[in-house]
């Protein structure tokens, strides 16, 4: 609740500022009111970016969408994308309206797995029914000001632009979930993500010039990121350097991170990855399995938070540092410095990225299967996880999830868990121990009994011996680093 209200404060001014049509910045009227034509059509477009599956057992699913638009399918090519997480290029939805700058459009999304029988629709929605309503987004589009209300809606929770069918509760309705974008074009205008009306009535712009990447205040970001989420890009206060939902990236650096689908009133954590080369040739490198990533970035989803894992997709992950048999803290901090700093200290990724190295094994007081090495970083011993398989499929669990606990267990005391007598006790691993029974209340990754097993934080339900890891973690700690 108090994490809420200090969103809610945040937000409230913005949101505010959002709906009374730009009466608070100090825009220079750069072009007439006299308008070379009046806009008869407008086409409104639906822009699916992203789609991810999070509880389907296909391991390589094929998905398709449709999307009505005022009760009409507007899908302009019925492609099928394969996999289970997939990037799309191009929008999947338009539809041409009367042009109303007072008018609304109602607009419906699904999403549908083709299965060899009959196709079943997948869920995405928050709203709770055994029906096709149930797994339909369901917004309403203002051409006003080119925002939406519904199922999604600036401020949400969840993220502008982002729903997920783990939203109602149910992980049982083959959930998934899609980040998008809804905008309006017309005849020689568009392209830069702003309505034909406030740009003349709100901004004083030529409406038929494309303003994407223009920054009229010189904070950095550009006028499309600061209308679509809220704040007025004329106004002579920084907001670049404001965190409004608390994950540690400031304004400047959510735009930065855009394109990788950060909001900067959802919580967002970056992780980048890289992996060490085997020990032959022949050998299979140490990386953190795509496998594990879906299961751990589930895991913070259920939180609204999203993980974002770079091993390679994002500009900076992916790389192999040469085989070491064993790793200790002076080598971790080296290896920092130069794969994931590359030498210079004001990188950019300080402080925005998290930093992990999947390595062969780690030595300190004992082998480990991790440790954290820094405020933002830390190793896994890969070869100590396939060491210890067997005994983890024992434990009702199986590699994939032992690898996804210990990744969740090492970030997670980046995350600032650390001071809690449950965490890291030692004697917590052994039956025969008292402490393992005085702490099994505590069901965390971050306790050494459950490590290897659960994937989750504690939300401290219990009275004793508990805590609730969800509200201690502290993303803005990633800040300390830089």
């Amino acid at each position: 609740m108090l994490a809420s209200l200090i969103l809610l404060s945040f937000l409230l001014p913005s949101l505010l500022s959002y709906g009374m049509a730009g009466e608070s910045h100090k825009a220079t009227n750069l072009f007439s009111s006299s308008l070379p034509y009046d806009p008869q059509n407008v086409a409104i477009v639906v822009d699916i970016i992203r789609a991810r599956t999070m509880t389907l057992d296909d391991s390589e699913p094929r998905i398709y969408f449709k999307v009505y638009i005022d009760g009409e399918d507007a899908v302009q090519q019925s492609d099928i994308y394969k996999g289970k997480d997939v990037w799309i290029d191009k929008p999947i939805a338009k539809k041409e309206v009367p042009y109303d700058a007072e008018g609304k459009v109602n607009i419906q999304i699904q999403m549908w797995e083709k299965k060899p029988l009959i196709d079943r629709i997948l869920d995405i929605s928050k709203e709770k029914s055994l029906f096709h309503a149930g797994k339909t987004i369901n917004l309403t589009y203002y051409l006003k000001r080119g925002n939406w209300t519904g199922d999604d809606f600036l401020g949400d929770e969840n993220g502008y632009g982002h729903c997920s069918g783990f939203e109602d509760g149910n992980e049982n309705e083959n959930d998934c979930e899609i980040w998008f974008d809804i905008y309006e074009q017309g005849e020689g205008w568009g392209g830069d993500h702003l309505t034909y009306w406030e740009k003349v009535n709100v901004y004083h712009l030529d409406p038929l010039k494309n303003y994407s990447g223009a920054d009229f205040n010189g904070d950095g970001i550009p006028i499309e990121w600061e209308d679509k989420y809220g704040f007025d890009p004329f106004s002579d206060k920084n907001l670049s350097e404001e965190d409004p939902d608390d994950d540690g990236l400031s304004n400047f650096e959510e735009y930065e991170t855009s394109q990788w689908l950060s909001d900067p009133f959802s919580r967002d954590i970056f992780l980048e990855v890289d992996g060490m080369e085997g020990k032959y040739s022949w050998s299979k490198p140490y990386i953190f399995p795509k496998e594990a990533q879906y299961i751990l970035c589930n895991a913070f989803a259920r939180h609204n938070i999203t993980l974002h894992v770079d091993d390679g997709g994002m500009g900076g992950g992916g790389e192999l540092i040469p085989y070491r048999e064993i790793m200790t803290g002076h080598g971790l901090g080296d290896t920092r410095t130069k794969y994931f700093l590359h030498w210079d200290h004001h990188n950019w990724r300080l402080g925005v990225f998290h930093y992990a190295i999947i390595c062969s094994q780690i030595q300190f007081s004992r082998p480990a299967g991790g440790c954290a090495f820094d405020v933002d970083s830390f190793s896994i011993g890969g070869q100590y996880v396939r060491n210890w398989a067997w005994s983890f499929y024992l434990q009702g669990s199986n590699y994939y999830r032992a690898f996804a606990s210990v990744v969740m267990h090492e970030l997670g005391h980046t995350l600032g868990l650390n001071n809690f007598r449950g965490i890291d006790n030692e004697n917590t691993r052994f039956p025969w121990k008292k402490e393992y029974w005085e702490w099994g209340n505590y069901r965390s990754c971050m306790n050494y009994r459950y490590v290897y097993k659960v994937v989750d934080y504690s939300d401290g339900d219990d009275a004793d011996h508990d805590q609730n890891d969800w509200e201690v973690i502290n993303l803005a700690r990633i800040n300390w680093a830089s």
